[in-house]
């Protein structure tokens, strides 16, 4: 079974975006993406000053994009950088982003079928992404003019999500994949180097330098997550082992970093 889940039960590791741009610049589009999608939050918020009246949902999704952007702005000029810390947490922001917002995609896709006679005059939440919410709109519109759901239009609505959907899973996996890149570039470097990386943690161990602090804790939370995707790496190639051992081959005449 362990060598069933190895195999065929691995979470998918793309090494380019759409097999012809790099994982760096990859990441770096889709992030920026996010931004614009994300900056939509800043204009609904604006609502408030023309009088209009925000439900708490609509209040809640303004706000969480606004903070979703203010992690973008923080987190994207480190993707460059390869900063280990940053990007696995930007990794984590677009993985909770696209389950978040699949979450809304869902709830006012049932709004939209349970009411299909509602007005257009409703405020589209920040939360989805603008194609999704013409998808939505577009079955609303066609539910008004013809007084219930016309198949073919509802088929090719649906499709259309669920590719923007599948679209964002794919984004999310190239993320990870870079993220994963640049923190097992960093754990070769410390193996090289030393003072040697910790089997459980990485470089996030107690007894590390990025270890202290909240970023420590944080990026302890974060690779206890998925531990062997994020550290897989250091098993596949004979990193495993104690930092004092690994540490110790390092320093060893002829013996290069990585070699058991």
């Amino acid at each position: 079974m362990s060598k069933f889940t190895r195999l065929y039960l691995r979470v998918p590791q793309p090494t380019t975006l759409f097999g012809c741009i790099s994982l760096q610049t990859g990441t770096e589009l889709i992030s920026l993406a996010l931004v614009f999608n994300k900056v939509t939050g800043v204009y609904g918020l604006l609502a408030i000053l023309t009088g209009y009246q925000l439900s708490l949902l609509q209040l809640s999704t303004y706000v969480y994009s606004i903070g979703v952007l203010g992690l973008l702005i923080f987190l994207i000029p480190h993707i460059r950088r390869q900063s280990p810390f940053e990007c696995l947490a930007l990794a984590w922001v677009y993985i909770l982003d696209a389950c978040i917002n699949a979450a809304y995609t869902a709830a006012f896709g049932l709004d939209w079928y349970f009411h299909s006679t509602a007005t257009d005059s409703e405020t589209r939440p920040s939360g989805l992404t603008s194609t999704v919410m013409e998808s939505i709109e577009g079955l609303k519109k066609e539910s008004a003019i013809h007084g219930k759901v016309v198949p073919q239009e509802t088929a090719m609505s649906m499709i259309f999500i669920v590719a923007v959907t599948l679209i964002r899973v794919y984004f999310s996996l190239v993320v990870m994949a870079y993220a994963r890149q640049a923190l097992q570039k960093y754990m070769q470097l410390m193996i090289m180097e030393g003072p040697g990386v910790d089997d459980y943690d990485g470089p996030f161990a107690l007894d590390l330098p990025d270890g202290e602090g909240r970023r420590g804790r944080l990026g302890r939370v974060m690779v206890s997550f998925g531990r062997t995707y994020w550290l897989g790496h250091l098993e596949d190639n004979g990193w495993s082992g104690n930092t004092s051992n690994r540490q110790r081959k390092a320093n060893e005449p002829g013996t290069l970093a990585g070699e058991v």
